[in-house]
């Protein structure tokens, strides 16, 4: 007797959404990564694009958290034997780790091209060198951290059939991440800690958590959420305040503030996305379409997105002293690194899918 298929959990759509807003964020950081430092201190507009662009870093961390929601909420319940081990790994290798390093080979070969076009050169060795720590590009990073945390996640999901390893995700992800930032921060530094799954262990363990009890923690945020939303505004207030105190004053903070109040922010600013993402299906399906479908190329458009500012950037300098020459410069940046990306994926994957689509049988072969 043939066993039955385990059902297909339903898509979790409210994700698409709260990855629309994450790129959207992603977008304001490296849009405005510039003027706030090109900008004099205290001015008017370098406080505003400071804000922007602090308030807009919850975007890496809601992005693990949303991995980690998929990745339980679809794995929980099976097996996880050694077949399924390895059908995780070949998918995340052909899905994950090859565009990782096809973008890396060409953000190597790219950012010559635009800096140094002369000595325009492929040196593999020096190549092999910079994909351990995605140092190919400043933005690959994640990538290198996503990797970890598919290579950690059939452990996690094979302790997962024990209850008190269930219960307890969320902080066991807090104290992995709480000892080594402590072992960094007070002890001696830890080689390329921003790109280790370490420093994000405690949204990834969230996430997982979260996509284990999905149906108990929609509940629970439909009857919170009137509290989640404020609470994340203030943590970030918080968060900025200290930052633009410090960059005006004397006053020195332990970094251990900054680290407490911005992965706070973080949870709270991706609990209040999922929950904008579920009201939006449910009251403004039109709007909630738009961002879906930008969330289903978000990776494309993170992939693309520093070639496109890149070039503006150094092909279309600034060279207008006008605050508001300034702003339309920055808010053109901005655009551009949405539309272009967001172009170029959706014609990818259009050919894609029209290369796979099977060809009709002719009327010979039908007959």
């Amino acid at each position: 007797m043939a066993t039955a298929k385990p059902k297909s959990k339903p898509k979790l759509l409210e994700l698409d959404v709260v990855r629309a807003i994450a790129i959207l964020a992603v977008l304001i950081i490296h849009s405005t990564s510039d003027a706030t430092v090109e900008l004099p201190i205290g001015s008017g507009s370098q406080a505003m694009y400071l804000a922007l662009n602090k308030l807009s870093n919850f975007a890496v961390p809601v992005f693990i958290i949303v991995s980690g929601i998929v990745l339980f909420y679809k794995y929980q319940g099976e097996s996880f034997g050694g077949k399924q081990v390895l059908q995780f790994y070949v998918k995340r290798v052909k899905h994950v780790l090859f565009p990782y390093v096809l973008w890396s080979l060409f953000y190597y070969l790219y950012n010559q091209w635009i800096f140094d076009r002369e000595n325009l050169h492929m040196d593999w060795s020096r190549f092999a060198d910079l994909l351990p720590w995605a140092e190919a590009s400043y933005h690959l990073y994640f990538m290198v951290i996503i990797v970890q945390f598919y290579l950690l996640f059939p452990l996690m999901m094979w302790l997962c059939r024990f209850a008190w390893f269930r219960r307890s995700l969320i902080w066991i992800g807090l104290v992995i991440q709480a000892v080594f930032y402590s072992y960094n921060h007070w002890v001696e530094p830890i080689n390329h800690m921003p790109s280790l799954c370490v420093n994000y262990f405690s949204m990834f363990t969230l996430g997982g958590w979260i996509g284990l009890h999905y149906e108990t923690f929609a509940a629970w945020l439909r009857r919170h959420a009137a509290w989640v939303l404020p609470a994340a505004v203030v943590i970030g207030c918080s968060f900025l305040g200290l930052f633009m105190l410090e960059g005006r004053t004397s006053i020195v903070l332990d970094g251990a503030w900054y680290h407490v109040l911005f992965f706070v922010y973080a949870a709270l600013a991706g609990l209040s996305l999922i929950r904008l993402g579920q009201l939006l299906i449910r009251f403004a399906m039109p709007a909630a379409r738009a961002l879906m479908a930008l969330g289903a190329v978000s990776f494309g458009i993170y992939l693309i997105h520093p070639a496109v500012l890149t070039y503006y950037r150094t092909h279309f300098p600034n060279e207008s002293g006008a605050i508001g020459q300034y702003h339309l410069y920055t808010f053109t940046a901005f655009a551009l690194s949405l539309i272009i990306p967001w172009i170029l994926t959706y014609a990818y994957g259009l050919a894609v899918r029209l290369l796979r689509r099977p060809k009709p049988k002719s009327s010979a072969q039908g007959a």
